[in-house]
């Protein structure tokens, strides 16, 4: 059972920043993380709208936060208010982990962590494999960065709707990590022998979040059994992606512990402490999303 925390006169605090979060996992996963190791921290929702960001990240500096995580729309956002971010993140040019270092406040992105330890855990290992990346928002450029840089993969390929969209992003990342990265769209006859050819396909994009839409990003023409197919939605736990890919005898995971990774790879930075994975359950964080 998931575990919350006491606030006491000493607690410090930390949050999850961004618009909306109200329905975000982050509070009970690290709330519960703070309890079951003895800590004495809080983590709360801190939404804001756009206009505010400037003033809240004052408060944080004010109210002596112990850090906050960044998530949607803000990642690239603060970056001009840290004081040092990490290598990674200038590379990214995105921070989704604030904490305090010598009085100053600073940026780093736990979300390549979060990705390679979660294809860890379920035993698949994307060194030296084809890998398509679908979408060319804030998770796709910061994956594809990564994994660029860390010259994981044989072959990268950016693929989205609109390719002078996707075009300029591939192009940036092998400027800056010397890695080169190919690009298409979901119709090009070459991506078709991409996707064949795949041994690594990640969704980035938001199709399947929304149960009212219920689509995939790739037609069932586009994936074969041997390949992994992995997405970064976790609500619903199963989007039309991931049951089209079961359907064939693929292996593949949610974003689920993508979340939970990159969380707690987090909560490192702010309490020095290494919190097991082993102090959740996926099936109860999962349902605790649901409201179930």
């Amino acid at each position: 059972m998931l575990k919350n925390t006491t606030i006491l006169g000493t607690t410090k605090i930390t949050g999850l920043l961004g618009n909306p979060v109200k329905h975000s996992i982050s509070p009970r996963i690290h709330n519960h993380a703070f309890s079951s190791l003895g800590l004495d921290y809080c983590y709360i929702p801190l939404g804001c709208e756009p206009n505010d960001l400037e003033g809240l990240i004052k408060t944080l500096r004010a109210l002596k936060f112990a850090g906050a995580n960044v998530t949607i729309p803000y990642k690239s956002d603060v970056v001009p208010f840290c004081d040092e971010i990490s290598d990674l993140s200038q590379l990214t040019g995105t921070v989704n982990t604030l904490f305090i270092k010598d009085s100053k406040l600073c940026g780093t992105t736990t979300d390549g962590d979060g990705f390679l330890s979660a294809l860890r855990e379920d035993n698949f290992d994307p060194t030296e494999k084809n890998i398509v990346i679908l979408g060319n928002g804030g998770t796709s450029r910061t994956l594809a960065m990564i994994l660029a840089h860390e010259k994981i993969p044989a072959t990268l390929t950016l693929v989205g709707r609109n390719i002078s969209k996707v075009q300029p992003l591939a192009e940036e990342v092998t400027q800056k990590t010397g890695f080169e990265v190919t690009t298409g769209t979901f119709t090009d006859d070459s991506t078709q022998k991409k996707f064949l050819s795949a041994d690594i396909v990640i969704n980035c994009t938001p199709v399947g979040m929304n149960p009212a839409e219920p689509f995939s990003p790739i037609s069932l023409k586009q994936m074969h059994k041997q390949c992994y197919y992995f997405d970064a939605i976790y609500n619903p736990a199963e989007t039309p992606y991931l049951k089209q890919a079961r359907e064939i005898g693929a292996r593949g995971q949610n974003g689920l512990r993508m979340l939970l990774l990159q969380g707690l790879a987090s909560f490192k930075y702010w309490t020095g402490h290494t919190a097991p994975v082993e102090l959740f359950n996926l099936d109860e964080l999962l349902a605790a999303i649901e409201g179930k």
